[in-house]
């Protein structure tokens, strides 16, 4: 029977993302970033984009998000999934294209794989700037395999601007125009100058003027100049510091050397986390390399994987913190191996095919299908203060989830800070409000009796989980 001509790797991929990302849409609850995101949206619709970047610095899908529900009539935040929607099988699409285009019969492969990473599907429920930063990464490198196949200026060009646009979702996809140019430093002697300067002429003088601006004080104190920031020892030293005065007398001397290789570790913590049952064959690939050749498509993810370690490792260092979507890049430029390694494990072990197949199509839906309580109390309680709550100057509130649902994130002095102590009992003795709407995590702690012995507060509605994660509404015993 004659396969029909649409049913091939690429469309397959496309069309099984976008129902991932329904199936993950359905019934979630938008994410805090993904808030910050519409209300951004909603600011650029009421007050242009100056209104927009003074809530968020960097507000490029925001601005997408307000101009795709301006055309199509969905609110923002509908807007961005779709966005996201769009964007994430694009991303998928364009790594079983790259890898199509040097390993056809690793095609299939690639789209279970990419498909099924967890540190790149299980995000497919938020609303996250990474989707389109991610879709257009893999847009340049595939432009620059065609490139690299047919040297012309204007593939070079489009694989610059295509990382260009990627960098307005998350600047640091910047750093991957030297993933471009170190690529070529593989290429064949006569013609290695030739490429690397069409394919780094561009990029180098923009990133020699970025500098320039920044040394120089003139690249201002946005986002950008922010970025730069991350490179100085300052903020590190002075953590550092802090971290002696934890130490025994003896080890104090070494607390640089502790808080640096510490923060580094996170790196390969998160990524063995993030990889799943994929690890593995990873591993394989890596131990038995000699045997596989990618060709340029390996050489350009190699310089990738590369790259954003060093960007990885500069932020870690600075914050000592690592969300796991910020390792992503790294999954998904490791996908092309990982494809192989399991192609090449099949044909070592055909017993494991049909096990190996069961367990990613498990993952697959894993990644999509969550068996938690989910955040649907956030709206519960949202719908309650709308239809019980008198006067919004009357509510202390300290969940943003919470101002969001009830649609108050217009009256931004509203929202307190979130679990501090000190306001919240100032704010309960003070009998300025009649209702206090808190959000309460398991690794916060208890208040409630504190509440109710000591300020005479009783509860009134509580959603979520008591003694988890939950928002709990008290009022004054002498209030109705």
């Amino acid at each position: 029977m004659t396969r029909p001509n649409w049913l091939n790797p690429i469309t397959t991929t496309i069309v099984a993302s976008l129902v991932l990302s329904l199936i993950a849409w359905i019934g979630s609850t938008v994410n805090r970033d993904g808030m910050l995101y519409a209300t951004a949206a909603h600011a650029y619709l009421d007050g242009g984009f100056a209104a927009a970047k003074a809530l968020f610095s960097w507000p490029f899908l925001p601005v997408l998000m307000a101009w795709t529900s301006k055309l199509s009539g969905i609110d923002p935040e509908s807007a961005g999934y779709l966005l996201n929607a769009l964007f994430m099988a694009g991303t998928c699409a364009l790594m079983v294209a790259c890898v199509q285009r040097e390993k056809p019969e690793l095609a299939w492969i690639t789209c279970l794989v990419v498909l099924a990473l967890p540190g790149l599907n299980e995000y497919r429920n938020e609303l996250l700037r990474e989707f389109g930063c991610w879709c257009f990464i893999m847009l340049s490198f595939w432009l620059a395999l065609k490139w690299h196949e047919r040297p012309t200026w204007l593939l070079a060009i489009a694989a610059q601007a295509s990382l260009l646009i990627a960098a307005l979702f998350r600047p640091e996809a910047l750093t991957l125009y030297a993933a471009l140019t170190g690529w070529q430093l593989f290429a064949s002697v006569d013609q290695r100058w030739r490429r690397l300067i069409v394919i780094s002429l561009l990029p180098l003088t923009g990133g020699l003027i970025l500098v320039t601006l920044y040394w120089s004080g003139h690249l201002g104190d946005g986002r950008l100049s922010g970025e730069f920031s991350r490179l100085s020892t300052d903020r590190f030293d002075a953590k550092a510091d802090i971290v002696a005065t934890a130490l025994i007398e003896y080890a104090r001397g070494n607390a640089k050397q502790v808080l640096f290789w510490g923060s580094l570790a996170l790196i390969p913590i998160k990524l063995i986390e993030k990889f799943g049952i994929f690890l593995a064959p990873l591993c394989f690939y890596f131990t038995f390399r000699k045997h596989y050749n990618l060709g340029a498509l390996g050489l350009l993810f190699l310089s990738a994987i590369a790259v954003y370690l060093l960007v990885l490792a500069v932020f870690v260092t600075d914050l000592q913190f690592l969300a796991g979507r910020y390792v992503g890049p790294v999954l998904l430029f490791s996908t092309p191996f990982i494809a192989i390694a399991v192609h090449d494990c099949g044909n070592r072990w055909p017993k494991l095919q049909k096990p190996a197949l069961a367990a990613a199509t498990i993952m697959v839906l894993a990644n999509v299908i969550s068996t938690g309580p989910g955040k649907a109390y956030f709206a519960e309680a949202a719908t309650w203060l709308v239809n019980n709550a008198p006067s919004t100057s009357r509510v202390y509130i300290d969940s943003q989830r919470t101002v969001y649902h009830a649609h108050w994130q217009n009256t931004p002095s509203l929202l307190r800070p979130r679990n501090d102590l000190g306001a919240i009992t100032d704010a309960a003795k003070s009998g300025n409000f009649d209702l206090m709407v808190l959000e309460r995590s398991r690794k916060d702690e208890s208040i409630t009796e504190r509440l109710r012995q000591e300020y005479q507060m009783t509860i009134v509605a509580r959603f979520g989980t008591p003694g988890k994660d939950e928002v709990i509404i008290f009022r004054h015993t002498g209030n109705k």
